[in-house]
């Protein structure tokens, strides 16, 4: 039987997701493997953990932000019906 070819995963631009939130004024502070990593861990992570603040005004924020990156629901159905808002 013909091996399938291993599927890899797409991996994110950390940096540029950062710096977007950043130049929008995001309040956060990144956690988890990605920050471990800045600290000299060699452990390989495909993720971007973050805490932000949950103030109304930086929720705003944290929305236009990642807005023109089409955010999605992990797990949900392709073509979901989905509003990315504040409130969401």
């Amino acid at each position: 039987a013909a091996r399938r070819p291993r599927r890899i995963p797409a991996v994110t631009d950390f940096r540029g997701l950062l710096r977007a939130l950043s130049d929008a004024g995001v309040e956060c502070i990144l956690v988890g493997g990605v920050a471990a990593t800045a600290h000299g861990s060699s452990r390989l992570t495909l993720d971007l953990d973050l805490v932000y603040r949950r103030s109304p005004e930086n929720i705003e924020r944290l929305v236009a932000a990642l807005a023109p990156l089409h955010p999605y629901l992990r797990g949900a159905p392709p073509g979901l019906p989905f509003r990315w808002d504040a409130r969401t």
